[in-house]
């Protein structure tokens, strides 16, 4: 949940992080400005079964769009002018042509374009979404947990089990608190060289078979990926790409997996004091397990993206090997919205609407249009009540919107939305991407959602 609220928050922010650009401008500071998500990867840490998971609160974002979008959007052109859209051609005035690239430079710089791994996990929950927005297709999903459960004691036990445990059970977050043996061999002998050339992991790595409807984007790579379109991950029993795809297939959002071997420690590493600590809190180096870890993403992954290459928990240096990545991104339809007709892909974005756009928001996170959707049910229903309370008889619906990724040089950052009040084809979507300082801003998975039935704006 608390992720779920940070992203929430992001989106309030949003509008107070720099003026607002002129409709029909790809708004580079709306990405560069943005909190990244409280997750951006898998934890350096283990515990029994857990997995920290990406959630969509629709119910939390629909709030603060609802909260944030409270300005009348306008287009210059409604009515018939803009059914005749769908067929018209974009005119120079009206649209950035291809390779759109000679922005300002005086954009603000951002960390964003270089994530570092999270060091500690998120509790997610499922929250209820209101039957009147669009969703994805499943918003379910797995709360962070232990595979621990309360069970009875043959003996009275001295204190009250928590809930969820049992007695005797010790918290593998506690000092010095065994963690979960992993699944791969003990390497010997126990230090961050040997266990970085171990030769079966590069094996594993080097002679694993890409899974049906997947490419192989990189191969036994020392470091695993991390970006704002993390979702979440899961240990396994063994290095198998196969398991990995499939845990993909089936989760939500999900269009790339990062197969690794990590080097953790076997019991928490503690350094509470010294080594005289007659407590048992002091472990700051202890001996290693290995840990088969498979990722999931929300948007295409490379090697540009393998930007963790562990770190240190006290003294113990958490390390990667045989780190894969396979991607089905680019042949992934996303999922048709509620209210909307299938979504239509198209090679670029539409930065630029001309008299037909509303406006533009940014969301972090992985690739998910149903927050784009979120967002033009927001705008919309901000223009029709403004149109009532000034005794209007019409008011600008959205129509149509475009979502695609960013990346920032070659890293995911999140969901770009822009509305429209009508539907524009397919020669719109022009923008393929563009540079602000230092930083490219690429565009991935660009698909338009046009309403099933056109609003005619009318009261």
């Amino acid at each position: 949940m608390r992720s779920n609220l940070l992203v929430a928050v992001a989106i309030a922010r949003l509008a107070v992080a720099a003026p607002a650009p002129a409709p029909q401008q790809f708004d580079f500071a709306a990405v560069l400005e943005a909190p990244s998500p409280s997750v951006t990867g898998p934890p350096l840490t283990v515990v029994a079964n857990a997995t920290s998971t990406f959630s969509v609160d629709t119910a939390s974002i629909a709030a603060s769009v609802s909260a944030e979008v409270t300005t009348v959007a306008t287009a210059s052109i409604t009515g018939a002018s803009a059914s005749a859209a769908s067929t018209e051609e974009p005119s120079s005035t009206g649209l950035e042509k291809r390779g759109w690239g000679s922005t300002s430079t005086t954009a603000k710089s951002s960390s964003s374009s270089s994530q570092k791994a999270s060091t500690s996990s998120t509790v997610q929950s499922t929250v209820s979404s209101s039957s009147a927005l669009p969703t994805t297709s499943s918003t379910s999903t797995t709360s962070q947990q232990s595979s621990t459960s309360t069970t009875s004691s043959q003996t009275a036990c001295p204190t009250t089990p928590e809930a969820g445990t049992y007695c005797g059970f010790i918290n593998p977050e506690d000092p010095c608190a065994p963690q979960p043996d992993g699944y791969g061999p003990k390497v010997t002998p126990d230090t961050v060289a040997a266990f970085e050339a171990y030769p079966e992991f590069h094996a594993d790595a080097l002679s694993a078979i890409t899974p049906a409807s997947y490419v192989q984007v990189f191969r036994d790579l020392n470091a695993s990926t991390s970006a704002n379109s993390y979702i979440t991950y899961k240990d396994l029993t063994s290095y198998s790409v196969s398991d990995c795809a499939n845990f993909c297939d089936t989760t939500d959002l999900c269009t790339a997996f990062n197969i690794y071997v990590e080097r953790d420690p076997s019991i928490n590493p503690t350094a509470n004091g010294d080594a005289s600590n007659s407590t048992g809190q002091y472990c700051p180096n202890p001996s290693s397990i290995t840990n088969y870890k498979c990722s999931l993403w929300g948007s295409s992954i490379d090697a540009t993206s393998a930007t963790n290459f562990g770190d240190y928990r006290e003294s113990f240096q958490v390390v990667i090997a045989a780190s894969n990545g396979y991607d089905k991104t680019n042949t992934t339809t996303p999922a048709t919205l509620p209210g909307y007709e299938q979504p239509s892909n198209c090679t670029g974005a539409i930065s630029a609407g001309g008299s037909y756009c509303l406006g533009s928001r940014f969301f972090p996170g992985p690739y998910n249009p149903s927050v784009c959707g979120i967002y033009a049910q927001a705008q919309t229903a901000t223009n029709k009540a403004a149109a009532k309370n000034n005794g209007a008889k019409a008011y600008v619906p959205s129509n149509m919107f475009n979502a695609y990724m960013v990346k920032v040089n070659s890293v995911a950052q999140g969901t770009y939305c822009s509305l429209f009040n009508t539907v524009l084809s397919d020669s719109w979507a022009a923008f393929e991407g563009g540079w602000s300082g230092q930083n490219f801003f690429g565009v991935e998975s660009s698909w338009t959602y046009a309403l099933s039935e056109q609003d005619s704006g009318k009261l």
